[in-house]
């Protein structure tokens, strides 16, 4: 329900209320009653901040802009509250010192004035019942003239509200009728402390020589600032009381000057400003002005407090996404960081992708159940972020989900329209799409195969579960048949299948695979014909063969492929094979006739120990994609040589490199080595070279061959134990550590190592 009060409920309230107790003002017996001698008092005068004896928030604040607003009416040069305020800050800073502990004409010297006017709120009461209150405010004041260093005045005053005792003004009507935010209660508070305000300054006369100028005299300004903070389309306002046939005005800090008000009544004043999108400010004073056509003015400042507009939303959610259960359908995303004002998340929910989207829930954290999903029904969903003025976040690109069955449901035989598929399933037999359907898997779905089943497509085949991988594995210990998708398009991302005779026969199909994960199958990939499809980002591992290549222009970009007995298995080719890790497979990759491929890695940079046959390269990467650099291949000299003639080849090199070495020509020593290796690499050749190139002090070189001669030996200890001790030379302690580890497992008895160890313990 708005809490706003209809124009009958006001003015019941107000016959009510007029007949209620009057109101009691409490008048203290104070020093002001004491006459001040006109020329004591300062010219230049400047409102501190008040002090708060109670326990009532943000009254000081209240009551000194109060004070400021009928002060500023008297003939005193003061200075504006927004100024002097950041003066305050910059002299408090400087010094370490509140104004309040120093002295006053060290406060008067920095702020430029002759005059502070000191506050102090003693009491405050405040207890409601219904439409009536009781309310009551008390207040210091004393102006301190810092020419002299006297205390010239000292005022103490209260007022106080008994049940019933404030009518509505005019004003408060005019502005509960139009605003969602203001009620009596406030309304009593503000004209309370002006009261008191008013009557504080009615006691401080005017300095000698200084004439009382004839301004416009404002009693009441309202305005709808605990409507805030304000977003884009919200409507500010503000109202005014005071002298009639005036122009008047309000201002909402510096942002936006000179709003216009329209005298809606004699003497009441109103006023508008539209926020629009781009409007962006935070605790900004409104502050109201009546002026004489062509004279002086008067200015208010809005007691009640700051306003703020905000236009900004939050940033898009990420990390989206919507999993189906037996029972609900769970929304989840990452949750927003560093977003002062954030309110919360609203969940969308529609049964078409693109319109018909409702709010089907507010949270404040990051994850939502809907359990009002129902089952056979695909749901779409969107999450959007909004603070606490209502900007909302630019919306994700819908998520798909829906309720999954526990036990798995059966599939089989051709596909009669466009299907969908999210959750368990187990084929039997065999599943086909036809020409001209689409079969899409989505994100988290299972399905099972019976041994020789099979999944047959000839229309299209959609996945997309890179987030959250579709799985396709066999029911029990037998392989199933695979995938065979024949004149087909298929658009497949965060596949992985396990156990297929062959996983994806693709014949004269087009379309594109990306981040799938193949394993344990007889053939991992078998491409056929053209058109073709483009692989990027594969895992192709355990399988016997990784990719069958037959009379196609396939792309493969940027796979894996590993620990197969055979990686690329290739009969006539014409795509392109490059930016792939084809390593550890018995035969990385073979081509019936010679073919020419791009840059791979192939776990070495020399073509003789690269795992490959029918193959034409010049460039290869020197280390795993995407961490290797493209660097020219290289080509063993003895390639073609039998392993006797290469041995013998290698001593005669060595040799040489020996004689050098023991002259300490370590360049010309380190030259041979490394082509003794290229004739026939050696544990003791690998070790020469690392000590040639520490000697000529090139560790990182010296490190670069200890780590391929461990990788190639790695039974050898006596490379192990270099490599450690470099490491430990270096600091690397937990690789030193790991390198002893394998020292002692292979020389059990090594003392040397032994201690290090214990050194690298402590």
């Amino acid at each position: 329900m708005k809490n706003i009060l209809s124009v009958s409920s006001i003015l019941f309230i107000l016959i009510f209320l007029s007949s209620c107790a009057p109101t009691e003002k409490i008048k203290k017996d104070t020093p002001e009653a004491q006459a001040v001698a006109a020329e004591e008092l300062p010219r230049i005068v400047a409102v501190l901040p008040f002090q708060n004896d109670t326990e009532e928030r943000g009254i000081a604040n209240q009551v000194r802009k109060a004070f400021y607003n009928h002060f500023s009416s008297k003939p005193y040069k003061d200075i504006e509250p927004s100024i002097l305020d950041e003066k305050i800050v910059y002299l408090e800073k400087s010094t370490g010192k509140t104004v309040l502990e120093m002295k006053p004409a060290e406060v008067c010297q920095s702020l430029g004035c002759d005059g502070l006017v000191y506050g102090r709120i003693t009491d405050f009461k405040k207890v409601y019942a219904a439409v009536y209150s009781q309310l009551g405010v008390e207040a210091e004041v004393w102006i301190v003239n810092t020419k002299t260093g006297k205390e010239v005045l000292r005022l103490k005053d209260a007022v106080r509200y008994h049940e019933g005792s404030i009518p509505m003004s005019p004003l408060g009507i005019i502005m509960t009728a139009v605003s969602t935010a203001m009620n009596l209660r406030e309304i009593q508070q503000v004209r309370l402390v002006s009261e008191l305000a008013y009557k504080l300054n009615e006691k401080i006369p005017s300095p000698s020589g200084m004439a009382a100028e004839e301004r416009p005299v404002i009693k009441e300004v309202l305005t709808n600032i605990k409507e805030g903070p304000f977003g884009k389309g919200k409507i500010i306002r503000a109202g005014l009381e005071g002298d009639k046939s005036m122009v008047a005005m309000f201002d909402i800090g510096n942002y936006k000057k000179n709003i216009p008000m329209k005298e809606v009544r004699p003497g009441i004043y109103t006023g508008e400003y539209l926020v629009l999108p781009g409007d962006n400010i935070k605790d900004m004073p409104i502050v109201a002005t009546l002026k004489k056509p062509g004279g002086y003015e008067s200015q208010w400042i809005d007691v009640s407090g700051f306003v703020t507009i905000d236009t900004t939303p939050p940033p898009q959610v990420k990390g989206v996404k919507a999993k189906g259960f037996h029972d609900r359908i769970e929304i989840a995303w990452e949750q927003l960081k560093d977003i002062s004002d954030l309110a919360g998340y609203k969940v969308l929910r529609s049964e078409q992708p693109l319109s018909g989207y409702a709010e089907i829930a507010k949270v404040e954290v990051s994850i939502f159940e809907d359990k009002t999903a129902k089952p056979d029904k695909i749901y779409y969903y969107r999450v959007s972020a909004f603070d606490q003025t209502g900007n909302e976040s630019d919306l994700h690109d819908p998520l798909r989900a829906s309720l999954v069955s526990k036990e798995p449901v059966p599939l089989s035989g051709e596909l009669k329209k466009d299907t969908v598929l999210s959750g368990i399933y187990i084929v039997k037999n065999s599943l086909t799409v036809p020409k001209g359907l689409s079969l899409t898997i989505e994100p988290e779905t299972r399905i099972m195969f019976d041994e020789n089943a099979s999944l047959n497509v000839h229309g299209k085949m959609i996945v997309s579960g890179k987030e959250s991988p579709v799985e396709l594995i066999p029911a029990g210990d037998k392989k199933w048949k695979g995938i065979t998708a024949e004149g087909a398009n298929i658009a497949v991302s965060g596949f992985r299948i396990k156990g297929a005779a062959t996983a994806m026969l693709l014949r004269n199909t087009e379309g594109s695979m990306e981040n799938v994960v193949i394993t344990g199958s007889n053939i991992g990939v078998s491409v056929l014909g053209t058109p073709s499809v483009a692989m990027k980002s594969l895992t192709i591992s355990g399988n016997k063969t990784g990719i069958e290549l037959q009379q196609t222009d396939a792309k493969v970009l940027q796979a894996n492929i590993f620990q197969n007995a055979e990686g690329i298995s290739i009969k006539g080719f014409s795509g392109e094979i490059k930016d792939n890790n084809i390593v550890d497979n018995e035969k990385n990759i073979s081509s019936e006739s010679n073919i020419k491929i791009g840059a791979n890695y192939f776990g070495s940079v020399n073509v003789d120990e690269m795992r490959i046959k029918g193959i034409s390269l010049t460039k290869t990467y020197d280390n795993k994609v995407p961490d290797g650099k493209i660097v020219d291949a290289i080509f063993n000299p003895y390639a073609n040589l039998s392993h006797e003639e290469r041995q013998k080849k290698a001593a005669e090199i060595l040799i040489e490199a020996g004689s050098y070495f023991r002259q300490r020509n370590y360049g010309k020593a380190v030259t041979l080595f490394e082509e003794a290796l290229k004739a026939l690499p050696t544990a003791d050749t690998y070790y020469y070279i690392a000590l040639c190139y520490q000697e000529m002090k090139e560790d990182e070189k010296a490190l670069k061959y200890l780590r391929e001669g461990v990788e190639k030996f790695p039974k050898d200890s006596t490379l192990q134990k270099s490599l450690g001790l470099m490491y430990y030379q270096r600091g690397k302690d937990a690789e030193a550590k790991k390198a002893f580890e394998e020292v002692l497992r292979l020389s059990p008895e090594d003392r040397q190592v032994k201690f290090l160890m214990e050194r690298i313990g402590k």
